[in-house]
């Protein structure tokens, strides 16, 4: 249940769902996309100061309407939902002879030409003998046979199976009926140690009773709420520094620096099959083109406001980049996203390794600027007024 870490201050929310569209291929998400060399907008060099004129940023005060406590109804509703939902409780009976409704433990192993395929074995699993879960013939072959048997099964799999590659195929299924079982009709208020350690054995959840499995979802949904609370009032603070300082202008170049390399992060991610990206907006997620472009430009646009801004804090309050500092928090981008490398890391957020290095070197250090700011707000939600400072906000939130 690790949190999930936001990787940068400055994110763009996609505007449309993914499935895959063209991969090398320019963008055309700007209009000078003829241009052979591109200018990263972190080396676009500028003085903030000049460009923003900074109102009062410091002892903002900030009013946050979610509820972050955590219930006993909370508690009670996740462990439903994400436990008791999921690990269905099963107890062994004394029959013998599996028949149309039992519920039967088995082990099984599918071959196609005489070699396993991917995703047909099994063992320990529970299969409901009518469920229909699995593929014509299988549940019906089971009928009949005795606890310890080994069951061959001679199937087909349906022509319109997901798996092309097994559509239509015949495979053999061995099947061995290791016990039949009964389930248990389990729910928050009738939940025993027995269930808990039970489920502890399938998912190695580190607890055998129903208190330590209570505690910890407690705990675990306290986290998620703080984190959330932390990241509303980082949100809270960063519109209310929009209304009390003023972008005057953006620098010549760096609206389209910016959304070339966005444009380029749009192909990355989502393209795949050498179409263009105009090609899979309009013709896969079903947009108009060129509002798409106008919805991405009034992002970055504001992304950028919000850089600048932070930008001109750190200038006037003498925040300057740190190694040590810059290396912890790309330390954490990479564990909590699985980036295997540096490099890979940098190119997500830039048109190369290195523009994307010197753009999170930007990010960070506006999250320091962020995070003086937020550490004098004070903030209201229905707890009441409290001031920020000593929360363990940081630049990895």
């Amino acid at each position: 249940m690790k949190k999930k870490i936001v990787a940068v201050l400055l994110c763009l929310t996609l505007a449309f769902s993914v499935t895959g569209c063209g991969k090398d291929k320019k963008s055309e998400s700007v209009e000078n996309t003829e241009s052979t060399e591109v200018v990263s907008s972190a080396a676009i060099d500028f003085d903030p100061l000049d460009y923003v004129e900074l109102g009062d940023y410091m002892g903002l005060s900030v009013a946050l309407t979610d509820d972050y406590s955590v219930s006993d109804d909370d508690v009670k509703t996740f462990i439903e939902n994400s436990v008791i939902t999921n690990y269905p409780y099963y107890v062994d009976t004394d029959k013998t002879v599996v028949e149309d409704g039992d519920a039967v433990n088995i082990d099984y192993e599918g071959l196609k030409d005489g070699v396993a395929f991917s995703g047909g074995t099994a063992t320990d699993t529970v299969l409901e003998i009518g469920s229909n879960t699995f593929i014509d013939g299988f549940e019906e072959g089971l009928i009949g046979a005795k606890v310890g048997d080994k069951v061959t099964l001679n199937l087909t799999f349906p022509e319109s199976y997901k798996n092309t590659d097994l559509a239509g195929q015949a495979v053999v299924f061995n099947v061995t009926i290791n016990k039949i079982v009964e389930k248990q009709d389990i729910t928050y208020d009738n939940m025993t140690d027995e269930y808990v350690a039970y489920v502890n054995a399938k998912a190695s959840l580190g607890y055998d009773t129903v208190d330590e499995m209570k505690a910890d979802a407690r705990n675990y949904m306290e986290s998620s709420k703080e984190s959330s609370k932390k990241s509303a009032i980082r949100s809270a603070v960063m519109d209310k520094l929009g209304e009390v300082c003023t972008v005057k202008e953006i620098p010549d170049g760096l609206l389209d620096a910016r959304m070339e390399e966005v444009m380029a992060q749009y192909e990355s991610y989502y393209c795949s099959d050498g179409s263009s990206l105009k090609d899979y907006v309009e013709n896969t997620a079903n947009q108009d083109y060129d509002e798409f472009i106008s919805n991405v430009t009034d992002e970055v646009t504001s992304d950028l406001k919000t850089q600048m801004i932070l930008e001109a804090i750190a200038e006037k309050e003498g925040i300057e980049f740190d190694q040590d500092g810059f290396d912890s928090y790309v330390g954490n981008l990479m564990s909590n996203y699985s980036y295997s490398d540096e490099s890979t890391l940098y190119k997500s957020y830039g048109l190369s390794a290195d523009s994307g290095k010197e753009y999170l070197k930007k990010v960070y250090v506006c999250n320091l600027a962020l995070q003086k700011v937020v550490d004098s707000a004070t903030v209201e939600d229905e707890a009441g007024t409290e001031n920020v400072t000593d929360t363990e906000l940081n630049t990895e939130n």
